[in-house]
């Protein structure tokens, strides 16, 4: 009895023209496929930011001007760095003149 079902035109037949659940049970199930689908969709979407030009332009210059105010500390440590050398050499120099001098006073 099962092969008398089989026929040229029923094996080249779609599911659907061959038994008509099929066609429901499609339908019913292409909704469920789509929801799923947008499940993982929505689960693998990260979070986007939009952020205007002029924010951008803000940010840029807080970025300038901090590293403006960056480069403008350094130079002052290394001003002053030459400043405490320059002041030390200075000192040094003015002791070795005191030391001369009362050299040169205890000898007359």
């Amino acid at each position: 009895m099962g092969m008398a079902a089989l026929s040229p035109n029923s094996v080249l037949a779609t599911p659907i023209q061959v038994n008509p659940q099929v066609k429901n049970d499609i339908q019913g199930a292409l909704p469920q496929v789509a929801q799923e689908s947008q499940k993982t969709i929505k689960a693998a979407q990260t979070d986007t930011i939009t952020i205007s030009a002029q924010a951008l332009k803000m940010a840029d210059d807080k970025n300038v001007a901090a590293d403006k105010a960056a480069r403008k500390a350094d130079e002052q440590r290394i001003l002053q760095s030459a400043r405490d050398k320059d002041d030390a050499a200075k000192s040094e120099t003015q002791r070795n003149a005191v030391k001369a001098y009362k050299s040169v006073a205890a000898k007359q």
